[in-house]
């Protein structure tokens, strides 16, 4: 599905100021996310992706700290996609703005 918006100049620099906010927050989500998991990883010994095997075959039981470490990778998955989208949005917004300028200097 396509949505088309018509935003003017300043609305269009309002949102894309809020993508770039939106961008940082999400970075910053993967960040502190990805640190968590890396003590995790420190604490059991073993990899993220040894413990999703283990985890998805119930070897690991249901321990609280390993119910915490799969939410983890879960919320780091899609926090990660979202940041692909937001990122596609606003280089596609700023370039839309950087052709509008360029018309609006050319006199078009």
């Amino acid at each position: 599905m396509a949505l088309v918006l018509e935003v003017g100049g300043e609305e269009a620099t309002l949102l894309l100021r809020a993508l770039r906010a939106e961008r940082r927050r999400l970075e910053l989500e993967v960040r502190s996310t990805l640190e968590r998991v890396r003590r995790l990883e420190e604490r059991h010994g073993m990899s993220s992706e040894e413990f999703l095997e283990k985890f998805r075959r119930g070897e690991l039981g249901d321990d609280e700290e390993y119910i915490e470490w799969y939410g983890e990778l879960v919320f780091l998955e899609e926090a990660r996609r979202e940041l692909e989208e937001v990122k596609r949005l606003e280089e596609k917004l700023a370039e839309k703005l950087r052709g509008e300028g360029a018309e609006e200097a050319r006199g078009g």
